[in-house]
């Protein structure tokens, strides 16, 4: 199966995951606000986004804790408010979008919503979707 590409259940009652996503203070409050943007381009940097990453809050976290990248991420831009978590409850309709059983299944905890895999059904459902931002301490 094409990543992407995965049949989308129609079910009265949608089973929801929550995703976290490690980041600062000030990306999650836009992030939240506008919902991811592939067109971001961080502070100095030249590449945009492209995509949005994010782990199932059960893990497994091969790439470390959402908490550790959060605070990866304030220690490398200190004026953006500190380290947070952005916790997300998305339906697995849309979820389905994002992985496939050979290269990115759920097994390994990341969920990664790129153009063409995902993004445009989360952009889409954005504004309806639950969301709560989490500031950590800085470290």
């Amino acid at each position: 199966m094409e990543r992407g590409r995965g049949p989308r259940p129609l079910l009265a009652e949608q089973a929801m995951a929550i995703l976290l996503h490690g980041t600062t203070l000030h990306r999650a409050e836009r992030i939240m606000a506008h919902g991811p943007d592939p067109d971001f381009i961080e502070p100095g940097g030249r590449v945009r986004a492209e995509g949005f990453s994010t782990c199932l809050e059960s893990g497994p976290f091969p790439l470390g804790t959402p908490e550790e990248y959060a605070r990866r991420k304030a220690t490398a831009f200190p004026a953006e408010g500190g380290p947070a978590i952005l916790r997300v409850d998305v339906s697995d309709d849309i979820i389905v979008f994002s992985t496939d059983e050979v290269f990115f299944p759920l097994s390994q905890g990341l969920v990664q919503f790129d153009e063409g895999a995902g993004l445009e059904e989360l952009r889409a459902e954005w504004s309806s979707l639950t969301k709560r931002i989490v500031s950590l301490e800085s470290p």
